[in-house]
């Protein structure tokens, strides 16, 4: 369920964009100096996310150091000096991504991600050392997620509650006493969504395999092109949690990386919904280029996972 929390870069001024990845190469070091080099290819987007928000909620200054590394060895980049947080999301970034592995190979995952899991699982038993009550969360809100899949819940709310209160509760391991109910409520619908938008864009895919699908088990459907009947639906389902979304990152009213963070939730989120929602929108010819894009994009970043 990785690969849908990312900037919009057309919609980020340049330096900002350079301000999102030097977050991204301050966990790649910090992963790098705990874990060695392999798991810094597992490094996501998403979890990159949540260490922006987390080091903005803590109200966190960060000073930026020039380093050269691997990926660009004669230009020194501009790199998030080391913070304890920024150790810690990168020990939370390691179980987050094993956990993900884990439960595709269970569901039947194909040969590359068995070996990625295989790969990772030295990072992951030091990790779960680093972090056990992380782990045990990770590993119980997956057993219970697989556990209602497994019973094929036809409820959306139910079905996609597990991986939302996950990422609340990552949000009260991560910031401790600093968490607060605005910050809950935003990482809760954003599990949410990220549970829900991930359903949406593998109907196919999951119908082809034979897989447990959110939507397939709610609707009832045999094909895709049949939630074309439930596009106003959907389009109200996804969108009411979107804007949960923006209402409680509006709350928290946040200072610090807020470009970032406004870009994603405001501007990344929002198209990517748009992008996976064309697909089921009835009569929509003239969006026929739109819709293949989007399946190009989907098809590519499932290839990433």
């Amino acid at each position: 369920m990785f690969g849908y929390l990312n900037i919009e870069k057309d919609k980020l001024e340049e330096g900002k964009r350079g301000l999102w990845q030097s977050f991204m190469c301050g966990m790649c070091i910090s992963t790098k100096k705990q874990f060695g080099n392999l798991p810094r290819m597992f490094i996501s987007n998403d979890v990159n996310f949540f260490n922006v928000l987390f080091h903005s909620a803590t109200d966190l200054d960060v000073a930026v150091e020039r380093h050269r590394c691997v990926s660009s060895p004669f230009v020194k980049r501009a790199i998030l000096a080391p913070t304890e947080l920024c150790d810690k999301m990168a020990v939370a970034n390691v179980l987050l991504n094993y956990w993900n592995l884990y439960d595709d190979a269970v569901d039947g995952g194909s040969v590359n991600k068995k070996t990625a899991l295989r790969a990772l699982r030295p990072a992951y038993k030091k990790a779960r050392v680093l972090m056990s009550d992380l782990d045990e969360l990770i590993a119980r809100r997956y057993d219970e997620l697989r556990q209602m899949e497994r019973s094929s819940v036809g409820s959306l709310d139910r079905v996609s509650h597990s991986f939302a209160q996950l990422t609340q509760d990552f949000a009260d391991i991560m910031l401790g006493e600093q968490s607060n109910d605005y910050i809950r409520t935003l990482c809760y619908n954003l599990g949410k969504w990220i549970y829900l938008i991930d359903g949406l864009d593998d109907v196919e895919k999951d119908l082809k395999k034979g897989n447990y699908n959110p939507f397939v088990s709610c609707y009832g459907v045999t094909s895709a092109r049949q939630l074309s009947d439930r596009y106003d639906e959907l389009k109200f389902l996804m969108y009411a949690v979107l804007n949960r979304v923006a209402m409680s990152y509006n709350d928290l009213n946040l200072g610090k990386y807020a470009c970032i963070l406004s870009n994603v939730l405001f501007d990344g989120i929002r198209d990517k919904t748009k992008q996976i929602l064309v697909r089921y929108k009835p009569d929509s010819k003239s969006d026929g280029q739109t819709r293949q894009k989007a399946c190009n994009a989907s098809n590519d970043r499932s290839e990433k996972k």
